[in-house]
């Protein structure tokens, strides 16, 4: 899905530099409605095929338990630490932190489903827990969301995880 570069200097080619659409094929600049949304779906199926070649998802402790602890990003530091305590304790908890996010790697679905609860914990008001939403909405996620511009702190994890596990 990659196109040929027409690198500059090439006897027949003309390299074009910018960010305005090119006509499919022919790679001049087009402003026709229909050739951009042929353009649009076909980036879409190229930022896909990524998944690919991306690793499949880890988790930090069991394949399956009672709960899942979400994160992404600067997160992992708080948040690991707060599972690590709680797996040394005897919780069920695992840890799937994520580095790709678009797109998702392919085990993700595998990995959501085979929890009984699934918290996810973001340091904004939710971005990734509903781009999880979108893409496998029938799993029920939790949600901890800190948006003061603090690190998240091993305590205050611990405790909304020790809730959940907690609920009914």
């Amino acid at each position: 899905m990659v196109r040929q570069w027409a690198i500059p200097g090439t006897e027949g080619l003309r390299h074009r530099v910018g960010g305005l659409e090119k006509l499919d094929v022919e790679g001049t600049v087009s402003t026709d409605p229909m050739n951009h949304q042929k353009m649009c779906e076909f980036r879409e199926k190229k930022v896909e095929k990524i998944a690919d070649f991306i690793p499949e998802q880890k988790l930090i402790g069991d394949k399956k338990c009672e709960l899942l602890v979400v994160s992404w990003g600067g997160t992992f530091g708080s948040v690991f630490t707060a599972v690590k305590e709680m797996q040394a304790e005897g919780k069920k908890v695992s840890l799937a932190h994520f580095r790709n996010i678009s797109p998702l790697p392919k085990n993700t679905k595998k990995i959501l489903s085979s929890f009984d609860k699934v918290i996810v914990c973001e340091l904004n008001l939710g971005q990734f827990v509903k781009y999880l939403r979108i893409n496998f909405p029938e799993i029920k996620y939790h949600q901890y969301n800190k948006i003061q511009g603090l690190p998240f702190m091993v305590n205050e994890l611990k405790e909304q995880f020790y809730k959940l596990l907690e609920e009914k």
